[in-house]
């Protein structure tokens, strides 16, 4: 389907479709009942009411972001045998490697022993980077360089996340998710999501500063952690990303719709970033959206970043009956600042 004119005038067209998802969650759980008894000067109360939250997924000190991508790969081969002879490309998006050097896409072509003429490389979003990724997978499909695109996400934000930080420690939880994004008649199952309608996305680097890991990078690496002013822990402003989710995210999202003469209730499902339920109710508030518009499982698994919108929407499709023809909405948003939305079809 064509949609509205590009700046160059022509029909902007985003071909593929979303065939599957599996994901992989961490073993161990963190309730909110172990977090009061490690602090008890914590309001857990209060603050599992802002945040949605009740439990989480902690990865294992000796399990990583790619562990967990690699079990999520394996389910998702092992539902559709043929794939993994078909997958012409691995983009990784995460914030946690294992390894400064080479990105965890090549690990996940040499273990999961893909031919060499997959292409594979990672790319460093957070809560946007499943929309991206499923626009670079289009867009490869639209291209010719590829018929079936693996997009996966993974987090494990545990590992950035000091002890005694209440605000960070009750909201984030790890997780791993892997789509397959196909062409059109890759799969003989009636996929997911049929058809991308459209996408827009958006960056303001102004925002850097309002969720971000100071130090262990290149500008005040690991041998100055001597340094009074060093540290390697996530530092979150909350009040100014929520300012920014009302203001620019929904925004963005009655910009897509009007794109396509749209208003929210003309959109079957939401299914938007899990952040916290403070953004929630704020997104679902200023877009009019009624309760059967927006579905969640922050409560039980937390944000998982990268991970949160296929691991939301492999959730609903499997507890929920979705007509063909549903028309969807997918957004993410989150640090740097990044966020990016999806119009699409069931």
């Amino acid at each position: 389907m064509s949609g509205p004119l590009s700046a160059t005038g022509a029909a902007r067209h985003f071909p593929g479709s979303l065939v599957d998802i599996a994901y992989a969650l961490p073993e161990q759980v963190l309730t909110n009942a172990q977090l009061a008894a490690e602090f008890p000067g914590w309001n857990v109360a209060q603050t599992e009411k802002r945040t949605g939250v009740y439990e989480r997924r902690i990865a294992r000190p000796d399990e990583t972001a790619y562990d967990l991508a690699l079990q999520a790969t394996r389910q998702l081969l092992d539902r559709h045998p043929g794939l993994a002879g078909k997958l012409d490309a691995i983009v990784f998006c995460t914030q946690s490697p294992d390894l400064v050097m080479p990105s965890n896409a090549f690990l996940l072509q040499r273990d999961l022993k893909l031919g060499t003429g997959v292409l594979a490389f990672d790319y460093n979003l957070a809560c946007s980077g499943f929309v991206y990724g499923l626009l670079m997978a289009s867009s490869f499909i639209a291209t010719g360089v590829a018929r079936n695109v693996l997009v996966v996400t993974a987090d494990t934000y545990s590992k950035h996340i000091a002890p005694a930080d209440r605000a960070t420690r009750m909201l984030f939880g790890d997780g791993a998710a892997a789509t397959w994004v196909g062409a059109a008649g890759q799969s003989a199952e009636p996929p997911l999501i049929a058809e991308f309608t459209d996408f827009l996305c958006a960056s303001d680097g102004s925002g850097w500063n309002r969720f971000y890991v100071k130090s262990g990078a290149c500008r005040q690496p690991p041998s100055q952690a001597g340094a009074p002013d060093y540290n390697d822990k996530i530092q979150m402003d909350g009040l100014q990303v929520l300012n920014f989710v009302g203001d620019r995210v929904v925004g963005q999202v009655n910009s897509l719709l009007q794109l396509h003469g749209l208003m929210p209730p003309q959109v079957d499902q939401f299914f938007l970033h899990q952040a916290s339920r403070l953004a929630l109710d704020a997104m679902s508030r200023k877009l009019g959206l009624v309760p059967g518009q927006v579905c969640s499982n922050l409560a039980r698994i937390g944000n998982t970043v990268s991970a949160s919108l296929p691991i939301l929407i492999k959730d609903h499709f499997s507890q929920a009956a979705v007509a063909p023809g549903s028309r969807l909405l997918l957004c993410g948003y989150g640090l740097g600042y990044s966020w990016g939305s999806l119009l699409a079809r069931r």
